[in-house]
């Protein structure tokens, strides 16, 4: 069995398996065997003799299946040579005949910076989604997200652009307000 302690590398979604937090279903690690994770995870021969009831392993291989093959992994540009690499070997490694249970995509981004400056909570400039929702507005929030930057240079959330998305939507709005009577 290969099984990264990584939280960032393993197989996502698999990671309630692995007995050492107690199963959802009940149970116990210790038949928690090779032969029970191939059954679930790489779809071979139900394990005779496992002292598992088979509808307890149908259940697990569906939570499985429901979520593999993993469709996109999102994560910080840091991970690349680490995490996102260590999570690549280990699925190529475990499903090394079946790689269409390999991930689809994966895509990362830079970090989020406020107003030009590193996001964080000891310089005071740490903003919550809500927060942002609650004082500017979502539609706001959304066109200043849009505005920040999607690829792996760090985004930027302006208070400025804010600001101007929301008295330009409010110009907008007043606008046709009074046109439409």
């Amino acid at each position: 069995r290969i099984w990264d302690a990584d939280g960032d590398s393993d197989l996502q979604g698999v990671n309630n398996f692995d007995g050492r937090k107690g199963s959802p279903a009940g149970v116990d690690p210790e038949k928690l065997t090779s032969e029970v994770f191939n059954y679930i995870f790489r779809g071979k021969e139900f394990p005779e003799g496992c002292g598992i009831d088979r509808e307890v392993m149908e259940a697990m291989k569906r939570e499985f299946t429901y979520w593999y093959p993993m469709d996109l992994r999102v994560s910080a540009k840091d991970l690349i040579p680490n995490h996102l690499t260590m999570a690549l070997y280990n699925h190529a490694a475990i499903w090394d005949d079946q790689p269409e249970l390999w991930p689809k995509g994966y895509y990362t981004n830079g970090h989020v910076q406020v107003d030009a400056e590193k996001m964080s909570k000891s310089k005071g400039n740490f903003l919550m989604m809500d927060e942002c929702v609650n004082t500017y507005s979502s539609d706001v929030t959304r066109l200043t997200c849009a505005d920040a930057g999607d690829s792996l240079e760090d985004a930027n959330f302006s208070r400025e652009v804010a600001d101007a998305a929301l008295m330009g939507l409010y110009t907008e709005l007043k606008w046709v307000e009074e046109n439409i009577e």
